[in-house]
């Protein structure tokens, strides 16, 4: 989002005190909005009693990009929508999460749905790009782990029980972090995500590959209310990964040559 010129001269003029911003002068509604938005991309949040917008460190630290920049990337153009308190358990019972679970976060946004894992006795490992959302989940203290990093970058990993997910909808985004995201399973494990709506309609080679690829694995992608994210149209999708065959004897050695590939998403 790029930055009109009397936004950031607001901005600008503002006093800086620790954590706090205080912006100076009257300022009309539709001028405020503007600013506000703006802060709000990088963190800040307006506190009514302290009569200033409130960041999670410095605030000096937290606009200077914005200034020097003179644009900022908005929630929703970085795909970023939390997910609803109700629908979070409605993602767990999904899961079939049981205590002892190793689960992984990927994109975990403010944690919403990792603190609802912990809360049910999983052991939760999150990842999320945006600093100060990741500095968030480590403050609360429930996540064993919280990686700073983009989730499409990391080497995979494939020791959890259960993936949790709303990733980023933009360009399709969706698929590729639950195609990641299902290397990162043990066998027997199960992943939900919270998906795009345009995935069941779409008939690009990447959406159909994806849907006949949940078919094959005997997963499930349903639709979701409207209401759930402000009018967008959203489906959860369930993926199993299968077991391994128990083989004993000479084809052990084939159990093991062919277990990588299915402890790291199986049909994916």
């Amino acid at each position: 989002m790029k930055i009109e010129t009397d936004v950031l001269d607001v901005i600008r003029a503002a006093r800086c005190d620790g954590s706090a911003l205080f912006l100076s002068g009257q300022l009309t509604d539709h001028l405020y909005q503007r600013v506000n938005l703006a802060l709000s991309a990088v963190g800040g949040k307006w506190d009514r009693w302290k009569r200033a917008h409130v960041f999670p460190a410095s605030a000096a630290d937290a606009v200077a990009g914005l200034l020097a920049e003179g644009e900022v990337a908005t929630d929703a153009e970085r795909g970023y929508f939390p997910t609803p308190p109700a629908l979070v358990d409605e993602i767990l019972d999904l899961a079939d999460l049981s205590v002892g679970h190793e689960v992984l976060e990927p994109s975990a946004g403010t944690g919403a749905i990792a603190e609802r894992v912990a809360d049910r006795g999983g052991v939760v490992d999150c990842v999320e790009l945006d600093p100060r959302r990741a500095q968030s989940i480590r403050d609360k203290g429930y996540a064993r782990e919280v990686i700073t990093a983009d989730f499409l970058t990391l080497p995979v990993s494939a020791h959890y029980d259960r993936v949790v997910m709303n990733p980023p909808f933009a360009r399709q985004l969706d698929i590729q972090h639950v195609q990641r995201a299902l290397r990162w399973l043990r066998p027997g494990g199960r992943l939900v995500s919270v998906m795009f709506g345009s995935l069941t309609f779409r008939t690009n080679a990447q959406a159909l590959d994806f849907r006949s690829r949940v078919r094959e694995a005997r997963g499930t992608i349903t639709p979701l209310p409207d209401r759930w994210f402000r009018g967008i149209s959203t489906v959860v999708t369930v993926i199993p990964v299968r077991q391994l065959p128990e083989l004993v004897g000479r084809r052990t050695v084939q159990v093991q040559a062919s277990g990588q590939k299915a402890a790291q998403g199986g049909l994916f």
